[in-house]
């Protein structure tokens, strides 16, 4: 009797691949146990089954002091409501990603502070070049004539209606006020702030830069008085987008919901104020 040896079946081999998954997000601007513990309390809890064994990340962007989290103690709370704390988010400094490795706590960086970081890893150069002819002859008495520039401010940008899907409103060195719906697919643009007296369901861009060398009216801020479910939000180059907004649990009560919402820059981080409850 012979035996014969199957070659035709494939061999399994191990890999690695970029993956797109997706996690709930909890932001913590002190970062301490007690902190998560109210938040889990109030948000989790009457929901149990909707998070249940669920992953999820920290974003820790405003924690000043990473070297007191108590990441074994946030994962103990976690498991008490079924969730799997996996790692933090927010550090968008090599410096602070350092300090949580030292500490073997993992990082879980979204693609937002990935950028971040990036950006700080590319070296600038400034050139200036200057040409000067010599030698100079001037007659005296010699008068220059020096061009100048006087900026007049824009008046205010209202639309007293609707904006459509496909529709870019912009609004160079001014604002913009709209009274009506702002729909999918529109996007709005703006120098200084936006405020929208209906529901807003497309992208919008306050404080937008100018150009790539300027960073945007830091200052400058979005007002929403209907329902609040952009696909993105910007304020100075900085943004979210639906996805980001949607896996933030500090925006449950927020995101997709009707109300008076509005929305400042501090720091790199964009702040989500309801106002109905005022």
């Amino acid at each position: 009797m012979s035996m014969q040896t199957n070659t035709n079946q494939a061999t399994e081999v191990a890999s690695i691949s970029r993956t797109g998954y997706s996690f709930n997000t909890v932001f913590l601007p002190t970062g301490t146990v007690e902190e998560l513990q109210d938040l889990l309390d109030k948000k989790i809890a009457p929901n149990l089954e909707a998070y249940e064994n669920s992953p999820l990340v920290i974003d820790v962007s405003k924690v000043n002091y990473l070297n007191n989290l108590d990441f074994k103690g946030l994962q103990a709370v976690c498991r008490k409501y079924g969730l799997f704390l996996i790692g933090v988010s927010g550090a968008h400094t090599e410096e602070r990603v350092k300090t949580l490795a030292l500490m073997d706590i993992p990082v879980v960086n979204s693609t937002k502070f990935a950028r971040i970081r990036e950006e700080n890893f590319k070296p600038r150069v400034i050139t200036k070049t200057v040409e000067v002819q010599v030698p100079v002859h001037i007659k005296e008495p010699f008068e220059v004539k020096v061009p100048y520039e006087v900026k007049v401010s824009e008046p205010v940008m209202v639309l007293n209606r609707h904006v459509r899907g496909g529709e870019i409103i912009q609004a160079p060195d001014t604002s913009v006020i709209i009274f009506g719906n702002v729909s999918p697919m529109a996007r709005i643009i703006a120098s200084h702030n936006i405020l929208v007296f209906g529901d807003m369901s497309g992208e919008v861009y306050a404080g937008s830069p100018k150009d790539k060398d300027t960073e945007g009216f830091k200052d400058a801020f979005i007002y929403i008085a209907g329902e609040f479910s952009p696909t993105l939000v910007a304020i100075a180059g900085q943004y979210q987008t639906a996805e980001d907004m949607d896996n933030n649990l500090a925006l449950t009560t927020i995101y997709g919901r009707h109300g008076q919402v509005k929305v400042t820059l501090q720091g790199r981080s964009l702040n989500y104020t309801p106002l109905h409850n005022y």
